[in-house]
């Protein structure tokens, strides 16, 4: 839904994961209320998609094909981010992989490594070289992560992947209290069963039809009360929470990590 209000005419976005999902969603509501965006994402044809989408509200994007696990390729993107676009004043690490629940015998350094190098090492590094633009240039910057509520609760038995977004959160309050004094704050969001493409897989792996994954997960947490909003997420309820964070609303808030679940988490 368009916005009426233009809290970031002037803004310069960078979102990775944004050739889908989540991503897309935030990059199209920064956009929408005046930002323009830099995406990023391995998926080349999704990420044109976005930056596409961006460029129809009057935005100016810049689309990369990035692996955020990789650091020459995110190194080439901040930099070429900035050149495109002369700034960056929002940080929104987005892109994330998991390990389908794999059992514990089943997990291997490579996987372990892969997992960690997208969901802690590529954040990190990212708002490292960001948040040394931001401080040069005197900009009162967002760094937001998006983590997980198994992060604080592991209900689905996956061991890298929750362990991983536990290390976000962690380093998403280490990055806030070194980078207070220079007026960037840096805050996490929450997600909990929200339908994006990565519940997809678990479709083709349960040879359920697409949707059948979260729709039956959902109904599981909506018959054992769990959830307190008796439905599952979609991409834009995590977008509203990122754009406040990302809003001069929210200059007073830092290092948190707020739920975006239905109830589901309640810490």
């Amino acid at each position: 839904m368009e916005q009426s209000f233009k809290r970031f005419q002037g803004k310069v976005a960078l979102i990775t994961g944004s050739g889908s999902g989540i991503g897309r969603a935030i990059a199209l509501r920064l956009a929408q209320e005046g930002a323009n965006v830099a995406v990023g994402d391995v998926n080349e044809q999704g990420v044109q998609e976005t930056a596409r989408m961006v460029s129809e509200l009057g935005r100016t994007a810049y689309a990369c094909t990035c692996d955020v696990g990789n650091p020459q390729e995110t190194d080439a993107m901040v930099a070429a981010a900035l050149e495109k676009l002369g700034k960056i004043d929002i940080l929104v690490n987005n892109a994330g992989t998991g390990d389908t629940n794999a059992f514990y015998e089943d997990i291997d350094l490579p996987l372990w490594d892969r997992i960690y190098a997208i969901n802690v090492r590529g954040p990190f590094f990212l708002a490292k070289a960001i948040a040394k633009h931001m401080i040069e240039n005197g900009v009162k910057g967002r760094i937001i992560n998006i983590a997980s509520t198994e992060g604080k609760t592991n209900r689905g038995g996956s061991i890298v992947y929750a362990s991983s977004k536990g290390a976000l959160l962690a380093l998403t309050q280490g990055l806030a209290l070194q980078l207070g004094p220079f007026d960037i704050t840096v805050n996490a969001v929450c997600p909990g069963l929200i339908d994006t493409p990565i519940w997809h897989r678990a479709d083709k792996l349960m040879e359920m039809p697409e949707g059948g994954a979260i729709q039956m997960v959902v109904q599981m947490a909506i018959d054992g009360r769990q959830l307190k909003i008796a439905r599952g997420g979609v991409p834009d309820d995590i977008a509203n929470t990122v754009a406040f964070l990302a809003s001069d609303e929210a200059s007073y808030i830092t290092s948190q990590a707020i739920n975006v679940c239905g109830g589901l988490e309640v810490h």
